[in-house]
């Protein structure tokens, strides 16, 4: 501290004013003098002495966030917060104090949580040091639930009292009783008083009523309301002096929802009776379209708590548009019973237009509406080995052909055969031709037409069905040439192409059996690829080989279910030593053609189309397994299996992996292709086995059946080998995931094996 000059000028500032020293005496100048002098003393003369040290933070202010707080139930909880100032204006962390105005309204811990506890207002206060600060807490609980504490669900002579009164408890959500709130009882119409029909509630929140019934039988309501909205239905049961029946529609079933201008519907409901008496010896159901009886059956008497199924003939069909169909008993109201109004059950129907298409008749169709389905019906009353070509051409925009044989699926996705070409000329084929009836269904995915729609049979050339092999280790020239051989008769089955399936992403290898070979994105396979290995396995009579299918078609659409079709890929792997000693004995022929059926879905790919029944690998060995496709049934009782008196189509079962579930079962089929046991001798493909593919999404020529009659027995568990030399194929089904493809190349999931 430099002190001689500043003093100096001090001096002179405070003795000068505008230049001219002015001396005074008066205490002003004393005051100046007596400072000065202060100054100098404390510099010490030029000497660096102590300083005065700043004035400490203390506590200067004191706020609470929130200020204020309401809370509706009783242990609702809300946090408070006090911000602490110093005198300088800087937030201090020092420790406060809580404390609550009143205990019994709210609670406050030391973080300054709130905790209410019962109506009123409070004042919380903040206190540290000698300041503090307040908040306003309100605690009004507000109803939240009506819980029905005694008396519901009781029984009473219609038009008198309850037994007990019915006792109402109205909770916060906190689960606490809330007090003084007026409660309301109000029973709906012909289900008599409350008395009181308002009450308010007691310090537990309880309150209660006495209901006396109305006069109908049978169940009856009361609606109990709180402030707020909040309710609760209490339920009770009018009996009368004499026992009375209650009759009333349990289920109501139609077989469909939607049906064609041109289809029939199955109604059927289920009947009880409810009531404490029994019905009249026989009373009357009537089957109503719009208010008008279609049917009438009757129904002999039903006794207290008995039920009854109940079936009208086929209705229909009806004329286009919206329709209400019911099922009522009683239509005349001569029953007296404990009430009507369950005695109807409804249903809507949209009845959907379709045409009838003749074979070789072209029809006009067009649609400015996108989206419009237009229905059609072929009835084919000849069969044909040939194809049914259904066929869309001409006219402008952008139409869809969906073509399908047997019942109408119920929707349009759900077709067999879809046809999606960017423009409206759409071809499908189906092979072969069936007899019965077959729908199309022409989806407008723009406004489209005229086009032209025409069914025929035959004249078109059908896209044949490729095997391509690949031989990653083969056997001998004469045992690859067998390889080759069963893949022709097997593409000769096959009755129709694939459509072809071009990967959008590569594959890795390995994924389709020992060896297989990666797949490169772009690659494209038409129809299949089998990869075939005739390497050792383990020895002659161990392991003879191994098969199936490893990725499949499947066709997807955003809003339906899938739509399985035939495999993409599979592979084959034989033991050579077994090779050898199948050809030796002429065997190997049939050997290699029952695993090809493996290799293309047979056994392998059913789980995907909920093709089998009662599986009997993982535990259930006694199983009566079968096979459910329906062209396959009607195959099996078509071949002599139509007094078959087990589950249809029978499977090898008794649990054994890789034999059962996936073959057909020994003891029925016995000199089968598709048994688990090969004799040396003929072993012919069935219809039922080509048909069988026909389930899992082939087209099938069904000429390249060889004849075959079903002998044998219905036993479920056929473990016993047939009697002579036999080729020992229970083994041979592979278990690896299977890749699923969408029409557009995309791999949607790989499916872990089954079993």
């Amino acid at each position: 501290m430099r002190s001689a000059p500043r003093l100096d000028r001090l001096a002179r500032l405070l003795l000068t004013q505008e230049g001219v020293a002015i001396m005074k005496t008066s205490a002003t100048t004393l005051v100046v003098r007596t400072l000065l002098l202060a100054v100098v003393a404390g510099c010490g003369g030029g000497d660096t002495g102590p300083v005065t040290p700043p004035e400490p933070p203390r506590p200067a202010t004191i706020t609470i966030e929130p200020a204020s707080a309401s809370l509706t139930y009783i242990s609702q909880t809300t946090p408070f917060s006090a911000n602490v100032r110093d005198q300088f204006g800087s937030s201090m962390a020092v420790t406060v104090t809580w404390s609550s105005s009143d205990a019994n309204v709210v609670t406050v811990d030391t973080n300054g949580t709130a905790t209410a506890v019962g109506n009123g207002s409070a004042t919380l206060t903040a206190t540290t040091a000698s300041i503090s600060a307040t908040a306003a807490v309100t605690v009004q609980q507000r109803a939240a639930t009506v819980g029905i504490v005694s008396g519901n669900n009781q029984e009473a002579l219609r038009n008198e009292p309850l037994p007990e009164p019915l006792v109402i408890q109205i909770e916060d959500r906190g689960g606490y009783g809330v007090a003084g709130l007026p409660v309301s009882f109000r029973p709906s119409a012909e289900s008599g008083s409350a008395s009181p029909d308002s009450v308010v509630t007691d310090d537990e929140g309880l309150a209660s009523t006495v209901w006396t019934l109305g006069s109908k039988f049978g169940s009856q309501s009361l609606t109990i309301w709180a402030p707020g909205g909040v309710q609760n239905i209490a339920a009770a049961r009018a009996t009368s002096d004499n026992p009375l029946p209650d009759l009333s529609i349990e289920r109501f079933d139609v077989s469909r929802d939607e049906p064609s201008t041109l289809e029939m519907i199955e109604v059927g409901a289920l009947v009880g009776n409810n009531g404490d008496g029994e019905s009249p010896d026989s009373f009357a159901i009537s089957l109503v379209l719009d208010g008008v009886a279609l049917e009438t059956i009757h129904v002999a008497q039903l006794q207290p708590e008995d039920t009854v199924n109940v079936s009208f003939a086929p209705a229909g069909p009806f004329d286009r548009g919206s329709r209400r169909i019911a099922v009522v008993i009683d239509p005349d109201g001569g029953i007296d019973e404990w009430e009507k109004a369950n005695n109807t059950g409804e249903k809507a129907l949209t009845v959907l237009h379709q045409e009838v298409i003749a074979l070789g008749q072209p029809v006009t169709v067009s649609s400015s509406t996108v989206d419009e389905v237009l229905l059609f019906r072929i009835d084919v009353t000849e069969a044909s080995e040939e194809a049914l070509n259904v066929e869309l051409s001409g006219g402008t925009g952008d139409a869809d052909m969906f073509v399908h044989y047997g019942p109408r699926p119920d929707h349009h996705y759900e077709y067999r055969c879809p046809s999606g070409n960017a423009a409206s000329d759409e071809l499908c084929q189906m092979v072969p031709t069936r007899a019965g009836t077959y729908h199309v269904a022409v989806h407008a995915f723009t406004a489209f037409g005229p086009s032209t729609l025409t069914v025929t049979v035959g004249g078109k050339p059908v896209e044949t069905f490729d095997i391509e092999l690949v031989f990653l280790d083969g056997g001998t020239a004469a045992q690859d040439q067998v390889m080759r051989d069963a893949a022709r008769r097997w593409e000769s089955v096959m009755g129709r192409g694939a459509d072809d399936l071009t990967y959008q992403e590569a594959v890795p290898a390995g994924s389709c059996g020992p060896g297989s070979p990666a797949i490169q994105a772009g690659e494209v396979i038409d129809d299949v690829r089998i990869y075939i290995t005739i390497d050792s396995i383990d020895g002659a009579g161990g392991v003879l080989g191994r098969a199936t299918a490893c990725s499949r078609r499947i066709v997807l659409f955003a809003t339906s279910d899938t739509i399985y079709h035939e495999a993409v890929r599979g592979f084959i792997e034989l033991d050579e030593d077994d090779v050898n000693r199948l050809e030796a004995q002429g065997a190997l022929v049939n050997t290699v053609t029952h695993e090809y059926a493996h290799a293309l879905g047979f056994g392998t790919l059913w789980g995907d189309r909920d093709l089998l029944r009662n599986p009997s690998v993982s535990g259930n060995a006694n199983a009566d397994t079968h096979f459910v496709g329906p062209y396959t049934l009607a195959a099996f009782d078509a071949s002599g299996g139509r007094s078959y008196r087990g589950a249809k189509v029978p499977v090898e079962s008794g649990g054994r992996r890789g034999s059962s579930d996936s073959h057909w079962r020994e003891s029925v089929f016995e000199a089968e292709l598709m048994t688990p046991f090969l004799t040396l001798g003929r072993e012919p493909l069935s219809r039922i086995t080509i048909e069988s593919m026909a389930d899992l999404g082939y087209e099938v020529n069904l000429s390249a059946a060889e004849s075959y009659r079903v002998t044998g027995s219905a036993a479920p568990d056929a473990a016993a080998k047939p009697a002579g030399p036999v080729i020992d194929l229970s083994n041979d089904v592979a278990r690896i995931p299977v890749r699923v493809y969408d029409q557009k190349g995309r791999l949607v999931r790989v499916v872990p094996p089954l079993r």
